[in-house]
Parts: structure tokens; C-alpha cells; sequence
């Protein structure tokens, strides 16, 4: 089965590939030009980003964004909810 998922990301691309990495939690992956895949075979991911016009906050304030998307091919809706849900925990920001 194949799904997608998109995302509007504010992050800078650095960021991005930093936190990929622990959500991540050390598999096996390759990232060539903005795309990275992870797995093989008949069950990978592939993860694909791209620049969109930044956010503005101010006349002196603007920040990255990025669009986000996943192909999964041969996860279930549950290995893909699952997958979302560490992935959107290891991009979490505290705040306050």
C-alpha cells in the first residue's frame, strides 16, 4: 500500500536534517537532493523537502519554511500514524 503525507514545516533546512536524524533513531538512511529514503525494498519511506516562501513576522523578522512529503510504500495506516507521531515528537519545541 502506498500513502502520502504533506506538512508545512517552519524550520531551517539545517534544522531539519538534524532533528530527521533522531527521529530517525539510528536506521539506515540516504539523502540526496532533499530527498531522503529510508528502508528498501518493498517498505521504504521517502521524505522530500522543499522551499516555500518564508513566514513572515515583521519587516525585520521571516522565517524558512518548508514543504514536507512522505511516500510510504508497504507500511499499514498504523506504521504511518506511528512513524508521523515520532517524527512530529522529535521536531517538538518547548516553548513558553
Amino acid at each position: 500500500m502506498n500513502l502520502t503525507h504533506e506538512k508545512d514545516m517552519t524550520t531551517t533546512r539545517r534544522e531539519f536534517y538534524r532533528n530527521l536524524a533522531v527521529a530517525l533513531r539510528g536506521q539506515d538512511y540516504e539523502t540526496r537532493n532533499d530527498v531522503t529514503t529510508i528502508g528498501s525494498g518493498e517498505q521504504n519511506i521517502k521524505i522530500a523537502i522543499s522551499p516555500l516562501p518564508p513566514r513572515t513576522l515583521s519587516p525585520l523578522m521571516a522565517l524558512e519554511r518548508w514543504q514536507v512529503k512522505f511516500d510510504f510504500h508497504g507500511y499499514t495506516d498504523d506504521e504511518k500514524s506511528a512513524f508521523l507521531a515520532h517524527f512530529d515528537k522529535a521536531f517538538q519545541r518547548g516553548g513558553g
